[in-house]
């Protein structure tokens, strides 16, 4: 069960990483608020980095890894 929370936050934070919230002020007049997506790069990066830190195993870095990838 630990595994599988451990993952799905995971995967939440790869997949909200690059998003950014800008609050609206001034009406919103003239402003544009386009999501920004993670890159492939960004993922991979996000991705080493709880793995150097222990939070996902080896064979949980590779089927991760090997997710991002397939997705090019």
């Amino acid at each position: 069960m630990k595994h599988t929370a451990t993952i799905t936050l995971l995967m939440l934070s790869l997949a909200l990483g690059g998003c950014i919230f800008a609050p609206e002020s001034g009406g919103g007049r003239g402003r544009n608020h386009d999501s920004v997506e993670p890159t492939i790069g960004q993922q991979l990066f996000d991705l080493d980095r709880v793995h150097q830190q222990g939070v996902i195993s080896d064979a949980q870095y590779a089927r991760a890894k090997d997710r991002i990838l397939d997705n090019i």
